[in-house]
């Protein structure tokens, strides 16, 4: 085998972070572009009090028309902006429950009957807003609403392939390519250990998770009956 580096191929140094704009707050045409079940997950407190375990899901969204840009400001088209969110995951029957909500925004017609996983792909309108704590900036996705069908006919396409991740049916190739903070948080959850994930992972039971590290997160309103917590990606959690 030769080891001259300078005739191997796709070496390249990783290219310079560039900083962002911060997005307006506002609402934006997305498509639901990645559902990730995290689990039975412990809860914070809220205002003092303890809250029960709750299955918790995170959902990804591709802006339509928002995109990264380059070192000069050019908008990069093939690099859409990302935003997740945690939500926790209800019966369909909960009206009240956030995922009720996102879920009925992003299949009005109830063609899907609350499979969240059915619904990569789905467009909707998202209304975020936009807080600063210190040096960092935050975007929550404050709600869904339905897309016209008239408007979904001129919508795009996603740029970047979904991503399921069902920890009923494990799929170890997605799993592997989540990020490891979040791999770490799954394997975190309450009924982990004997699970089809640990078994396909080989893990023995006696083989504990590592502890995750809590992420930082600025104060937000509970949503009436659920809690809706902003996971602060944007285009941190997009795959470049």
């Amino acid at each position: 085998m030769a080891l001259n580096a300078g005739k191997i191929k796709g070496n390249a140094a990783p290219q310079e972070r560039v900083a962002q704009p911060d997005m307006e707050p506002g609402t934006y045409p997305v498509r639901l572009v990645q559902v990730i079940d995290m689990g039975l997950q412990q809860q914070r407190a809220w205002q003092g009090e303890a809250k029960p375990p709750a299955q918790d899901v995170m959902l990804t969204y591709e802006f339509v028309d928002v995109f990264m840009v380059d070192k000069d400001g050019k908008e990069l088209e093939d690099k859409p902006r990302w935003q997740s969110e945690t939500i926790n995951l209800r019966s369909f029957k909960a009206d009240l429950a956030t995922s009720t909500k996102r879920i009925k925004a992003l299949d009005p017609k109830d063609v899907h009957e609350g499979n969240l996983a059915a619904l990569v792909g789905a467009p909707a309108m998202a209304t975020i807003t936009v807080s600063k704590k210190g040096d960092k900036t935050y975007v929550n996705i404050r709600g869904l609403t339905p897309m016209r069908d008239r408007d979904v006919a001129k919508l795009p396409e996603l740029v970047n392939p979904t991503k399921v991740f069902d920890l009923e049916e494990p799929d170890l190739q997605v799993f592997e390519s989540l990020p490891e903070w979040l791999r770490e948080k799954i394997k975190g959850n309450l009924k982990y250990e004997g699970s089809k994930l640990q078994e396909a992972l080989g893990e023995g039971q006696n083989k504990a998770p590592k502890p995750v590290q809590a992420k930082e997160e600025p104060a937000h309103e509970e949503e009436e009956e659920d809690d809706a917590q902003a996971d602060f990606l944007g285009e941190d959690s997009a795959p470049w």
